[in-house]
């Protein structure tokens, strides 16, 4: 098997439901994440203004106090996070420490929502990711889970100030 009836042949026997009971399920799943647009949890109330270590220009600065953390763009910040644990594992809950950095002349973030979806199968988690801030420019995002291997790809929404989010993403890929 190959492709997606071999993860499906993999979520049936992972979920030991009967046919039936896999099929309604997935059935709502899908429709689940299709009706609800899945607007993640947004963490708000970090400061108005791009000040700090976290401020700092470039990407190389940004999170450089958070080993082995990754880095991805939107056209006004930086944000570098890191899994923790750092290897994600397929059916392990993890967790995400984030940190939003203002590229100069750009406001700090105001708010940042984290989410992951699968590209290549059109769905993204079973769960969403409650995130929060934890200091300046940082967050804290918990209950992320992969349910299966494969190409995923972490979704992180950023606000600053009154403006429309910006998107920027990462591949991750988990076996």
């Amino acid at each position: 098997m190959r492709g997606a009836a071999a993860h499906a042949g993999w979520l049936r026997r992972t979920a030991r439901l009967d046919r039936p009971a896999w099929l309604a399920w997935l059935a709502c799943a899908a429709g689940l994440a299709l009706l609800s647009g899945a607007a993640p949890l947004l963490a708000a109330d970090a400061p108005a203004t791009a000040s700090g270590a976290a401020a700092a220009s470039g990407s190389a600065a940004c999170g450089a106090d958070l080993a082995g953390a990754r880095r991805t763009e939107t056209a006004r910040h930086v944000i570098a996070w890191r899994a923790d644990p750092q290897k994600i594992l397929v059916g392990r809950h993890f967790a995400i420490d984030i940190v939003a950095c203002a590229k100069p002349g750009a406001p700090a973030a105001s708010g940042i929502a984290v989410d992951a979806r699968m590209p290549s199968h059109g769905h993204g988690m079973n769960y969403k990711a409650g995130i929060k801030p934890v200091g300046e420019n940082r967050y804290r995002a918990e209950g992320l889970l992969f349910h299966m291997p494969g190409s995923w790809e972490l979704v992180f929404d950023v606000r600053s100030g009154g403006d429309k989010p910006e998107r920027a993403t990462q591949a991750v890929m988990v076996r």
